[in-house]
Formats: C-alpha cells, structure tokens, sequence
C-alpha cells in the first residue's frame, strides 16, 4: 500500500485544514478500497499510485455524501442544467437516483473518471467491461458502509461558517483549497498550471518572492481560468457552494466577482485613502491603499507603472498575488501598445476572413499552395511572404477567425470537419477515425474554433469503439460531446 495513504494525506484532500474524528475512519475505509481495487486485474495491471488516489476519490466521494458536504450534489445538478441529466454517459434512472445518497452510475462515473486522467491521450470507453465489473464491486462495498459512515460534523460546520469566508484574503485562500485539492477538481488544476506560469512568468520579474508568485499561479488557475469537471470558472463552483451551505450574500458577491489577469497598470492619482490605476484600454481602477504593503509617500512620487492581478469583490477593487512598482512608464507603454497592436491585428484579420469567405468564419484548402492563393487575394499576404517547409507540405488545412483571437490555421484537421459543400477536404473514413481527436487534444485548435464546430455540429463522426455496435459508439460521444470536450480540454474549453 501506497505510504501517503494517511491521515496527514486524507486531510491535505479536504476544503478546509479541520480535523475531526471521523478522519480515521475514512481512512480505513480507503485501505479497505485500495486492497479490493489492487486485488483486480486493473489494480494489478495499474501503478500503486493510481490505486491509491482511486480508492482515496471513491472514498472522498462517500465522506461527502454522508456529510452533505455538497461537493458531488453541485457537480450532478449543474451538469442537469446543463445537459438535462444527471451524469454523461451513464444510464440515470431518475425516480431511483438520490442526491443524498450513493448511487451506481457514480461509481462508475468516478472510477472512469480516475482511468480517464490517467490516459489523457485517448478518450476511454465509459462501458468497458472491466471498468464496469470493478464499478460494481466498489459500490456494493461502498453500500454497506452507507449507514454506519461518519458524518464530518467539524467540517460542514466550518463549510457553513460565515466567519471562513468574512473577506476577500480568506475567502481567496480557502476557495483555492477547495478548487485545487478537493477529489473533484485535483486532476483539472494539474492540467493547467504549465499554462498559467508561462503567463505568469512572461510578466513577473525573476526577483519576485516565490509564496507570492506561486499565489499568484494558483490564484489564476483556479479563479481565471475554466476548471473542474465541468471547466466552469472557480466563482461559479464556489457560488453554487456557499448557496448550498446557505450562504445567500456570500454566494452572491463570489458570483458577482470580477477578475484582471496579471498585467501592467499606469498610477492616474493617489491620495491618503485611494489610489487609481489605468490599464491599456482605458479603463480605471480605484483601489483602498491598505490593499497594498504600506507606500511610503516618497515612493508613491517615485513610482509609475504597477504590475498586478486585479479583483473586484463586494464593492471593492482589491489585489490578488503578487505586485511590482516601476519608476517610468515604459513598461506599461510596451505593454499597451503589445495589446492594442494585437487586438487590432486580429480584428482586421477576422474582417478580412468574413469579407473574402461570404461572412463565414472557416475556410477550407486542400493544401498549402490553395490557401496561399486566397490569402493573397483576400487577406493581402505579401510576394515576398516564404512558407516554413512545413506549411508547404500542409495538407486539408483549416482557416478559422474570430475577432478575440484572431486567425488560427490548423493543418490535417480539415478532412474531419463535416461541413457540407464548404468543405471539400471532408473525408467521412478517416473523420470516423480522427475526428474525436478535435475533442480531446488541448491546444489543437483555439477555443472558438472549437465552439464554432460544436455550436454547429460539424463533427457527426466522432464516435467511441463500442462492444454493442458502432452507432452505439457514436451516439455515446455524440449525446456527450460538450461535456467530453470541457472534461478533456478544461482551461482549453
């Protein structure tokens, strides 16, 4: 058995550092789940730390039914909302599926979803048989501890505590335990924080106090960014929370909140209570001075460009993470002229794309010399423009623009886009075998390209392999495409 399955480990995995009695239980019980999951083929064909992460979200799952901790309830009734049932893929018999107890079809989703992020190059059958046999035996295990199952007193208490979430400082820090180690949203922060320290450290100075830049990662990662099962933004889950733990006001002013990516802000004015930044747009930004480590007023005469992360809670601008001061403005002039430049590069390109296309956003080409000759004609490409060797061998490329993001050119792809006579690159053979790929690959295509074609169906062929028959393993991927898409993609949805 894996060493971390302790009780110092089972409390890293709650919302908030409480230690309560039931602890040892639970902990137990996740010893008992890892023997009958390591005892199995997968177990056994599985590393020990899979297992053990396994056995410890299956048992998270149970401490959080039985203590109406809500972690799983808001995850269930969101996805209703979304999608009109209870969970993807699984067969929910509503009449017998209840919110305050465990039930089958979460078994299975769970353990499918433990497989899933350990294999996120390829989309796994939900109905494989062994998932669904070792699915089986863990709920009936999970059934008979049911009724004798501590409840987590000390922590829901906590949880519904209005004081945990008195003002923004604590309720920024508990809101990143709960978005960053809960057994829901482990796996999703993962994913995203090669993104966000890139981001982070374009901007920061490599001087920055490391507590303060790794604040700021995770800040970013769990508030600005998509996360969780289903890629919503942090405000959102934690909203839904704090509504659950009847939290009104609370639960209000988190989904009212507003957050600035780190960035460069120019000093307007500052008096002894305020103090106004501008940011490259225009836009202004007046902040209380105690949201910052005392400014001696020799050095508010000094400084000119700061660089922050900025949030508004309740009524108030305020500061998460780290922060930096700068003598001049140039910074600050490099950046928005970076950001006006860009914004007005990737307008004039979406222009372009919907002018020379009949006002639609994608354009297909057969290969590289095709695209060239439009681009030439519509998007005003120079002569003198020379190709990498590797566009030249491009091959079914297809053009996408948005005035957000500009234009995004993506090669192979455009032979599993289904999109009538627009696309004569379509080939529906090989999109049966690839066109799943666009779902679940990160970075692959831009965000709003890949809303554009799940917006318009444009991938009918994306299909699972199926013991049933092949139009049960399209109707699986196609009745769950969106959510297949946020779960594998997240801060990419």
């Amino acid at each position: 058995m894996k060493d971390y399955i302790t009780l110092t480990y089972w409390r890293l995995g709650h919302p908030l550092p409480v230690e309560s009695a039931s602890d040892f239980y639970y902990v137990n019980f996740t010893r008992r789940l890892y023997h009958t999951i390591r005892n199995t083929d997968v177990g056994r064909q599985s590393t020990e730390d899979w297992v053990a992460e396994t056995a410890m979200t299956l048992a998270y799952y149970l401490e959080d039914v039985v203590s109406g901790l809500g972690f799983w309830r808001t995850f269930v009734t969101k996805h209703k909302a979304l999608y009109g049932k209870y969970l993807p893929f699984f067969e929910v018999d509503e009449k017998d599926y209840y919110l305050d107890e465990i039930n089958l079809p979460d078994v299975c989703f769970l353990l499918w979803m433990s497989v899933q992020d350990n294999k996120r190059e390829a989309l796994v059958n939900p109905e494989n048989p062994y998932l669904t046999e070792l699915s089986e035996m863990l709920y009936r295990q999970l059934d008979k501890e049911f009724e004798r199952a501590p409840i987590n007193d000390d922590l829901l208490a906590q949880l519904k505590n209005p004081d945990t979430y008195s003002d923004f400082s604590r309720l920024s820090l508990v809101g990143m335990k709960m978005l960053g180690g809960t057994y829901l949203f482990r796996p999703f922060v993962k994913m995203t924080e090669g993104v966000v320290v890139r981001e982070v450290n374009s901007l920061l100075t490599p001087g920055t106090q490391l507590s303060l830049r790794e604040y700021t990662v995770r800040f970013m990662q769990v508030f600005g960014k998509n996360t969780g099962i289903l890629a919503l933004r942090g405000a959102e889950w934690m909203s839904a929370w704090l509504e659950l733990w009847g939290l009104p006001d609370e639960s209000r002013r988190v989904a009212e909140m507003e957050v600035v990516p780190l960035a460069y802000y120019r000093l307007q004015t500052y008096d002894a209570e305020n103090l106004t930044l501008e940011g490259f747009d225009g836009t202004t930004y007046t902040l209380p001075r105690d949201a910052f480590q005392p400014l001696v007023e020799q050095l508010m005469n000094i400084n000119k460009v700061c660089l922050t992360t900025l949030v508004h809670y309740g009524d108030t601008w305020t500061i998460a993470g780290a922060v930096s001061w700068y003598p001049t403005t140039d910074l600050f002039e490099q950046y928005r002229t970076m950001m006006t430049e860009r914004r007005k590069i990737n307008e004039e390109a979406y222009r372009k794309v919907m002018e020379g296309n009949a006002g639609r956003p994608i354009v297909y080409f057969q290969d590289w010399t095709a695209f060239m000759d439009w681009a030439k004609q519509h998007l005003e490409l120079e002569e003198q423009f020379k190709p990498t060797r590797e566009m030249e061998r491009g091959k079914c490329l297809v053009l996408f623009a948005s005035p957000e993001e500009g234009m995004t050119l993506v090669p192979n792809e455009a032979r599993f886009i289904c999109d009538g006579e627009h696309n004569p690159c379509y080939n529906a053979g090989q999109a049966r075998r690839g066109s799943l790929s666009l779902l679940i690959t990160p970075g692959n295509l831009s965000t709003r390209m890949l809303h554009y074609l799940l917006d318009n169906r444009l991938l009918p062929d994306a299909a699972l392999s199926s013991a049933k028959d092949a139009e049960h393993g399209k109707q699986l991927v196609q009745e769950n495409m969106d959510f297949i898409a946020r779960f594998m993609r997240t801060a990419d949805y």
